[in-house]
């Protein structure tokens, strides 16, 4: 990706604005990157593949495994000595 300084931006406008029909480019500003400016086809492939991510995934499932989990009887959960119990009695020791 090529970078230019915020005055060359500035005072070469026309000449960046061809430049990001090929990449995106970097505006820096006392040596550090403030701005990337990219052509409206990049943004909107970009912003399309955004909304693709952000798009609620199918959870059907979970809502199944939800009212599975609410038919079964109530327990209490088993910490770790509950765990190693079951296991002397269920192998031995």
């Amino acid at each position: 990706m090529t970078t230019i300084p915020a005055t060359d931006a500035k005072n070469k406008f026309g000449e960046l604005l061809e430049m990001i029909h090929k990449e995106p480019v970097e505006i820096s500003k006392k040596g550090r990157t403030v701005a990337v400016m990219l052509s409206i086809e990049s943004y909107e492939e970009m912003a399309q593949k955004l909304s693709q991510m952000e798009s609620p995934t199918n959870f059907s499932w979970l809502d199944t495994l939800r009212k599975k989990a609410e038919r079964l009887p109530d327990t209490k959960p088993l910490d770790e000595a509950d765990y190693y119990n079951h296991l002397d009695v269920k192998y031995g020791q």
